[in-house]
């Protein structure tokens, strides 16, 4: 029995030389003998166990470090992170804003939608205001974005001290987008013209641009049959024949003027017209209206009804399905996606690697015990980042790419540090140099313009910035099996550079000098960011042969706490599975039972 429990051990196997049995008058003093040479050996093989066990294994949870995969070892993770936000810290400062910033306005107007500014003259002349307000009216646009980042690392142990890794991303995001448009009813003067589709409204339209020129023509004829005679029928005209002319020609102006703003069946009015019930409309009605009294005035009343009692028919505010075909049909200039959710699902952008572990107190491997306080490691690494990634699309405005789809070279610099036999403290650098390359984008006239036109679609040459981040992470080990961490990062990225110039022409004929050096604006970052983790590992466990498998499973948290630059508020929940798969041999039973890497105990 006693050479059977100490073979179960995973210590090194002790043979016990027991003595012969020469009859029954020696049985108990030989028992005393063999039973005390076993609890001798026990109590040896036990306290050789208690020391080894008395000093927690580095559990490394799903925070960097400076470990790699023991030799012969891959390390295979996969954490999915769930990832929301619905604000982001503006571009200048560091406020927090809805992330629908862009596309709520209290006012759309002739700085985001062409066609708009061209009718400035002819409205002038309809309302005699000289800059008269024009607006499609308001939008409020709620915008939030959900993710799923899955995480695939693969690390390989060549040697003790060299590492290759690699990290898949698998990215699937939904964007939910709700805009209202003139919420409430009230702030818009312009709507989609209905003279553009509706033969009854162009006709009506004629109805008063006839009018206005008939009663123009008319009290022009009788300027000239009244001027030097004392008719009784002149001396309205007499008595103010300025303002007589003036009124012909106010009349005659306006008559051209609705033909062109509303449109008739020889001519086709703008894209907008002022809606009923807003500030345009009531001001040109009651202006046709005072025209019409004035006419009276001078002319006396015509044979029938009025001298201009029509008016032309005024356009309906927005609703939801105006404002998408505002966006997405070819007479806006605009074509393209309407604010709607949208979702990618997409390889993200892939990174390969290799570790270098320079300067190691630790012990070269993760299942050997923490040493004594003050024990060091120092490792760099080069990671070379795929542009594997979807983008954001140009002609939807509210797109979220699964990756940036450029390359990138990132160094690392790892330092662990042993505060004592349970507690250790990883700190990490890293410096991002982003590569340049050329892509589609849509250049607005200034940051954060909502709505660019198709033709402002230009092939860019592009330079994001580069990146530089700090990290410390501290670690808790009450046990074996379990590490408490906590985790600050800060991040800070250079402004992009984007370059190109182009002379286009808006959809209303205006023309267009573009410079692709707007979409850098706002775009230097700088994040904050605070996270949590838990893990259970049975890394150590297996070592021993208590475990079946050699794995690690943590619960982790993540919130940017402030930033700017756009930067969004997000918060992110994961769950983080590693294995370990040794492939040269069962190395790591190898090492934890005293062996060498390769071989099994």
């Amino acid at each position: 029995m006693c050479r059977r429990g100490l073979h179960q051990t995973s210590t090194p196997q002790l043979t016990l030389p027991l003595p012969k049995y020469n009859g029954p008058k020696n049985r108990p003093a030989m028992m005393t003998r063999i039973f005390t040479r076993c609890a001798r050996h026990v109590i040896a093989v036990l306290a050789l166990a208690t020391a080894r066990e008395a000093t927690a294994q580095r559990v490394t949870g799903p925070w960097e470090d400076g470990t790699i995969a023991p030799r012969g070892v891959l390390r295979l993770g996969i954490t999915p992170r769930f990832e929301q936000w619905n604000e982001r810290f503006a571009r200048e400062g560091t406020t927090r804003e809805p992330l629908g910033a862009d596309f709520t306005r209290d006012s759309l107007g002739p700085s985001f939608f062409p066609f708009i500014t061209g009718m400035t003259p002819a409205l002038a002349t309809l309302t005699g205001q000289p800059s008269p307000p024009l607006s499609l009216g308001t939008l409020n646009t709620r915008l939030d974005v959900s993710q799923v980042t899955t995480q695939v690392t693969l690390d390989y142990g060549i040697t003790s001290r060299i590492g290759v890794q690699a990290m898949i991303p698998y990215v699937k995001n939904r964007v939910y987008v709700v805009p209202n448009i003139n919420e409430g009813g009230a702030g818009a003067t312009l709507g989609f013209n209905p003279g553009r589709t509706n033969l009854g409204a162009r006709q009506q339209n004629e109805l008063v641009a006839t009018s206005l020129g008939t009663a123009a023509a008319t009290l022009s004829s009788e300027l000239a049959r009244c001027a030097g005679i004392t008719d009784p029928s002149c001396s309205a005209i007499n008595a103010d024949r300025t303002g007589a002319t003036a009124l012909a020609q106010t009349a005659s102006q306006m008559s051209s003027a609705v033909a062109t703003v509303y449109g008739t069946p020889t001519t086709i009015g703008s894209l907008y017209a002022p809606v009923v019930g807003g500030s345009l409309q009531t001001t040109i009605d009651a202006r046709l209206a005072s025209l019409n009294a004035q006419f009276t005035t001078f002319l006396g009343a015509p044979p029938t009804g009025q001298w201009i009692g029509a008016r032309p028919v005024a356009g309906a505010p927005m609703a939801a399905a105006d404002f998408e075909a505002l966006i997405g049909e070819e007479p806006s200039g605009i074509l393209a996606r309407p604010l709607g959710d949208y979702e990618h699902s997409h390889v993200g952008d892939i990174e390969v690697g290799l570790k270098l572990v320079l300067l190691d107190t630790f012990g070269p491997l993760v299942t050997s015990p923490l040493p004594k306080s003050g024990a060091f490691r120092l490792a760099a690494a080069g990671i070379y980042r795929l542009g594997t990634g979807q983008l954001d699309l140009p002609h939807d405005f509210t797109d979220v790419g699964t990756g940036d789809r450029q390359v990138d070279l990132e160094l690392r610099g790892y330092g662990d540090l042993a505060l004592g036999s349970r507690l250790w403290i990883s700190a990490i650098a890293r410096l991002g140099i982003q590569q340049s390359d050329q892509l589609v984008r849509r250049i607005p006239d200034n940051a954060g313009d909502p709505f660019p036109e198709l033709v402002r679609e230009q092939s860019v040459s592009r330079d994001l910035g580069d990146v530089l981040e700090f990290e410390v992470t501290p670690r808790y080990l009450p046990n074996d099996e379990f590490s408490v961490s906590a985790q600050y990062r800060y991040r800070s990225k250079g402004a992009d550079t984007y370059e190109g110039t182009f002379q286009v022409s808006s959809a209303d004929g205006t023309p267009l000098s573009l410079n692709a050096a707007t979409l850098g604006r706002g775009t230097e970052q700088t994040e904050h960011q605070f996270g949590f983790a838990v893990t259970y590992s049975t890394v150590h466990g297996y070592s021993r042969r208590t475990a079946r498998w050699p794995i690690e499973l943590s619960y982790l948290h993540t919130q940017v706490l402030s930033g700017k630059g756009g930067v969004p508020r997000m918060v992110m929940n994961g769950i983080g599975l590693r294995i370990y798969r040794p492939v040269r041999g069962n190395t790591l039973r190898g090492i934890a039972s005293g062996g060498r890497p390769g071989t099994t105990r």
